[in-house]
């Protein structure tokens, strides 16, 4: 009987010692495989991980990048704010905005490139400006006065807002290769505010036709209120200006020499 219940207790404690490590075994085994392999639900997560999503996924990144180049577009305007355009270097923008220069020059590979963003992001807000208020033309002489004054309210805000930075700008977009996209971009901003002018007044159409006329119109407006911006802020504003620039505009296109009526009959 000794000897039974000995191996009896001996036999329960080995199987107590097998339960003991299987389940051991169990636990370990369920940890690789939660390293090794993540469960359903986390795999799930993983698919909607922010690195494939807004705000921290390529559209995150975009915005970052987007971020990143206007910030050191402004610190470049605010150098040309000075006047002089030597200001303007690469180590110069890393300053103004607090990034490095290796960050600059991911973006811009020199200065002239950055020059050449600058009048680009400007020439595409005058065409957007222009495009808005040029689509609220009257097609009618009478409203000639109207729409001259809207044509000069609008070069009055987009040449006024940052005038000495804008005229740097517009001698970048008047020197650049015709067929270069500024060159391009800056011919089809002349030619919407033109094709605008003939569709509405085509009694002023053979001056609107003649390039000299064009060439000394455009310079005429914008270099007196590019001058007015930075000489007289003040009159800028006024309604006395903005009705002077509208005789501008109306006396030029209306305004014949002898000669050209005497060819015109």
């Amino acid at each position: 009987m000794h000897s039974g219940k000995k191996s009896a207790f001996m036999y329960g404690r080995i199987m107590r010692l097998h339960r003991t490590y299987r389940k051991s075994f169990q636990n370990d085994n369920s940890s690789v495989r939660s390293i090794s392999r993540p469960p359903s639900h986390q795999s799930h997560a993983m698919q909607k991980d922010p690195s494939h999503s807004s705000p921290n996924g390529k559209g995150g990144s975009q915005r970052r990048t987007q971020q990143t180049l206007d910030n050191l577009c402004e610190a470049a305007c605010r150098i040309l704010e000075s006047g002089d355009r030597s200001e303007l270097t690469t180590q110069r923008v890393a300053e103004v905005s607090g990034y490095g220069v290796g960050t600059v020059y991911q973006y811009f590979s020199n200065k002239e490139s950055l020059l050449e963003t600058l009048a680009a992001r400007e020439l595409k807000r005058m065409l957007t400006v222009a495009e808005r208020i040029l689509s609220g033309w009257s097609a009618s002489p009478d409203d000639a006065v109207a729409n001259s004054r809207r044509l000069i309210g609008a070069m009055i805000d987009i040449i006024g807002e940052r005038p000495v930075v804008g005229g740097i700008l517009r001698t970048e977009m008047i020197n650049a290769p015709a067929d270069s996209d500024l060159g391009r971009e800056l011919q089809r901003y002349y030619a919407l505010i033109i094709g605008a002018a003939y569709r509405a007044h085509p009694e002023h159409r053979r001056r609107l036709q003649d390039e000299a006329s064009r060439f000394v119109m455009f310079r005429a407006i914008s270099g007196a209120i590019q001058t007015a911006a930075v000489e007289q802020p003040a009159l800028l504003r006024s309604r006395a200006f903005e009705d002077e620039m509208v005789r501008l505009v109306l006396g030029f296109l209306s305004y014949s020499l002898p000669h050209e009526d005497a060819a015109a009959t």
